[in-house]
């Protein structure tokens, strides 16, 4: 009976052993199941972040893009609204000086015809006038000693001179002429005569 006793035992041992091999295998390729399925599902959600995230860039970097593009248009704007404020600041100086210029010319008459007291009143008036060209950024076109230059001086005389090195200089300024210090737009041509051989 002993003996019936340890083979039943021995039996008993073998048989759980096995359910044990059978139960653990069974575990195995039930949570390897899962396992895979866990690892499918972390895949699918992977790949819908790596839309998402690309989705993202692609917008952003359309923003980014359009943001420039703002940027750039709106330099573009501040530059012509500079040029533009130049242009009609300049005009009306222009328009200014033009009504000027007749006063002044009159003054550079008046003032060979008076004697010296009456010069030192048109003499700071004719100062006066002309500080209001200069604040306009306005200034004398030279002509004393200069080559005649067709874009600063109207000529409409000549005059003689033995002298070679005088040909084409200004001789005489009938009318004095104007223009912008900064940029050299002509206000109004110098009227003068030049030498000639």
């Amino acid at each position: 009976m002993d003996k019936n006793k340890t083979n039943l035992k021995e039996d008993n041992e073998k048989h759980c052993k096995k359910e044990e091999k059978d139960c653990s295998s069974k575990n195995c390729d039930k949570m390897l199941k899962e396992l895979e399925t866990e690892i499918e599902n972390l895949n699918k959600e992977i790949n819908e972040h790596k839309t998402k995230e690309s989705q993202y860039l692609s917008t952003a970097s359309y923003y980014k893009n359009e943001a420039e593009n703002c940027k750039k248009d709106f330099e573009r704007y501040k530059e012509r609204n500079k040029t533009i404020e130049i242009d009609a600041k300049m005009k009306a100086n222009e328009e200014v000086a033009l009504k000027l210029l007749p006063v002044i010319d009159n003054f550079d008459q008046a003032i060979s015809h008076v004697d010296a007291d009456t010069m030192k009143g048109f003499s700071m008036i004719y100062v006066s006038l002309t500080n209001v060209l200069s604040d306009l950024g306005i200034v004398e076109i030279k002509c004393a000693g200069e080559m005649l230059n067709g874009e600063y001086h109207n000529c409409i005389s000549t005059e003689p001179t033995d002298d070679e090195t005088k040909e084409g200089m200004i001789a005489t300024v009938y009318q004095k002429g104007y223009k912008f210090a900064d940029s050299n737009k002509v206000v109004r041509t110098a009227t003068v005569s030049v030498y000639k051989k």
